[in-house]
C-alpha cells in the first residue's frame, strides 16, 4: 500500500509576505527603525541612549522618547549629527527631522551592563550602619542613608583578616 505524499510547499521570504500585508513603505520604515533601535548606542553615545529611545520614522521625522527635558534640549543640538550618524551606521536615509516627547522610563539599556558580585553582610554589620545613622531624625532621610551604606559595603570587596 502506498502513502500519499503531499505537494512540496513553495517557500518564500518572510520579507516577501509581510511587503504584501504591510506594503513596501511600512515594511521599509519598519526595517530603518529596527536598525536605527539596534545601533541606537553607536548613534548618540552610550549615555544618551541611556535616556533616549528611537520609536517611529513617518514622513522623515525620527521620533525620540526621552526621559528629561534636558534630554531633549542635547537632542536638539545634536540634530544634524544624530541624522549624519543614522546614514552612516545604519544607511537610513530621508531623515530630515527629529522630534522628542518626554517618556518617563525612556531609554535603551545598555548591552555592555556588568554586574557587580554584591557581598553578603552580617547582622553586626548591619547593626553598626544602623548605630552610625541613628542620630538623624528624619525617619525617611535615615532610611535612605541606611540603605545608601549598606549597599556601598555589599559592593565593596570583603576584607581579609
Amino acid at each position: 500500500m502506498k502513502r500519499r505524499s503531499r505537494p512540496h510547499s513553495h517557500l518564500t521570504a518572510l520579507q516577501a509576505g509581510l511587503s504584501e500585508v504591510l506594503g513596501e513603505d511600512q515594511l521599509k520604515r519598519l526595517a530603518d527603525i529596527g536598525r536605527i533601535r539596534r545601533d541606537w548606542a553607536k548613534i548618540v553615545g552610550p549615555v544618551l541612549s541611556q535616556h533616549t529611545e528611537p520609536l517611529n520614522i513617518d514622513n522623515g521625522c525620527l521620533h525620540v522618547a526621552v526621559d528629561h527635558p534636558a534630554m531633549a534640549q542635547q537632542m536638539r543640538f545634536l540634530h544634524e549629527e544624530i541624522r549624519e550618524a543614522c546614514f552612516k551606521q545604519c544607511r537610513v536615509t530621508g531623515i530630515s527631522n527629529i522630534r522628542t516627547r518626554h517618556q518617563p522610563g525612556a531609554g535603551m539599556p545598555s548591552r555592555s551592563h556588568v554586574t557587580l558580585p554584591l557581598h553578603p553582610l552580617s547582622l553586626s554589620d548591619k547593626k553598626a550602619v544602623a548605630r552610625e545613622v541613628h542620630q538623624v531624625h528624619n525617619k525617611a532621610l535615615r532610611r535612605a542613608m541606611f540603605e545608601a551604606r549598606i549597599n556601598q559595603l555589599r559592593h565593596q570587596p570583603p576584607v581579609e583578616a
